[in-house]
């Protein structure tokens, strides 16, 4: 949540995350899950052919002319959380999903 957050400032920083993150990275399963992947992609002859014969899976019109242009961001809105647009909605689509999301357990025949 505090990734998504609308103010910079609060979100965490590079560090916090590699500190989070860390403890999970190539653990001896992860590890064996990579060499076994690596080993399927380096035996398969199939993948060199394969990516040879991707092409466009559309067509350009010949005559077409493409190019890039600069995007003017001045006019955005004032970025905020979405748990703010909830509140101020009086949790509006929460409400409307809830009640048709309601369901009899009985009927389950769990």
């Amino acid at each position: 949540k505090n990734c998504l957050d609308a103010n910079p400032l609060n979100r965490p920083t590079a560090k916090e995350i590699y500190e989070i993150f860390n403890p999970w990275s190539l653990t001896a399963e992860l590890r064996e899950q990579i060499s076994k992947a690596d080993e399927i992609n380096n035996n398969s002859s199939n993948n060199k052919i394969l990516s040879t014969n991707l092409g466009l899976s559309y067509k350009t019109h010949s005559e077409a002319f493409y190019a890039s242009r600069l995007l003017n961001f001045n006019n955005l809105p004032e970025p905020k959380n979405s748990d703010d647009y909830y509140e101020q909605n009086d949790n509006i689509i929460s409400k409307e999903f809830s009640e048709s999301l309601q369901i009899d357990i009985a009927q389950l025949n769990i």
